[in-house]
């Protein structure tokens, strides 16, 4: 665990080099996405040629035989919370660029664009349980407090499983309003109740997975080799070209089956390489938002 003066030196050092790439690049992209339109709903009234199509209430047009839409009260704050998976699996890659440490610089940089949009921001730290969760605040001061957890999260030792659904359920009591959920993780539990909870705060809230991963995790070596698992706390023996080829084949079979939970339950899947720039892949993400909602 790091000494207090250690970790605050690594809080400045993440912070200044995260407000520069949001200062630089991320903070515009971030707030033509998420600007958007009012969150609380007010009244429905009838539609004109200057709504958008999306909120258009298709039971009350049915009933009333005309289009109506669906009428929000403006809100200049989002909720943002920001759910870091900090278990076992997430240990994976080399120092300096493991996922967890990846998943901190893009809760980092997630944060301050938040922050800059004069947005709340929370964060939920969890593992086979809820280790931390914060309400969502506003202000830079409660940034760096969770830039503090994060890096303090990072440094010490965890053993934990997944249990996403969970977190998840945990996170919708605290988000009262609708806001946004970014959940980032390499995903290694995707179970049904995984989809389920999906689901259920998808309908609530816009809620993005951002799917971190080491694309070395699914390459082996010639020859044999010994794979530890993680979340099952055992090693798998391999060897053979065979039993590669069998390894690969799983890794994309589970690749396919989380793409298609995040589709069926309505939610946004990011697919974030560790081996690539975190501002590179948001700064993409915002832009196909971005045009996805010009359309």
């Amino acid at each position: 665990m790091l000494q207090t003066a250690e970790l605050l030196k690594k809080v400045r050092k993440l912070d200044i080099v995260t407000r520069r790439k949001v200062d630089n690049a991320i903070g515009g992209a971030y707030h033509s996405v998420f600007k958007g339109r009012g969150i609380e709903f007010d009244e429905v009234r009838e539609y004109t040629y200057e709504d958008d199509v999306r909120d258009i209430d298709w039971n009350v047009s049915a009933r009333l035989n005309a289009p109506y839409v669906k009428k929000y009260v403006e809100e200049r704050e989002l909720s943002v919370l920001l759910m870091v998976d900090i278990s076992n699996s997430m240990n994976f890659g080399s120092p300096g660029s493991s996922i967890i440490e990846r998943a901190i610089e893009a809760a980092a940089l997630l944060g301050l664009s938040a922050i800059g949009n004069n947005d709340r921001v929370g964060l939920s730290l969890f593992s086979d349980h809820v280790e931390e969760l914060f309400a969502p605040r506003s202000g830079r001061h409660n940034n760096l407090r969770l830039i503090r957890e994060l890096v303090a999260t990072a440094e010490s030792e965890r053993n934990g499983k997944t249990d996403l659904a969970l977190a998840l359920r945990n996170a919708c009591k605290i988000m009262k309003k609708r806001g946004v959920i970014f959940i980032i993780s390499d995903l290694a539990d995707n179970s049904p109740e995984v989809e389920k909870a999906l689901k259920i705060a998808g309908a609530r809230h816009d809620v993005i997975v951002l799917h971190l991963y080491d694309p070395a995790a699914w390459q082996l070596p010639n020859g044999f080799c010994n794979i530890y698992d993680s979340e099952s706390n055992r090693f798998i023996r391999l060897s053979g070209k065979r039993a590669r080829l069998d390894f690969q084949r799983r890794c994309e079979a589970r690749n396919l089956a989380r793409q298609e939970m995040c589709r069926r339950s309505g939610v946004e899947l990011v697919p974030m390489p560790c081996s690539e720039d975190m501002l590179s892949l948001l700064m993409k993400f915002f832009q196909h938002r971005r045009r996805r909602r010009s359309c």
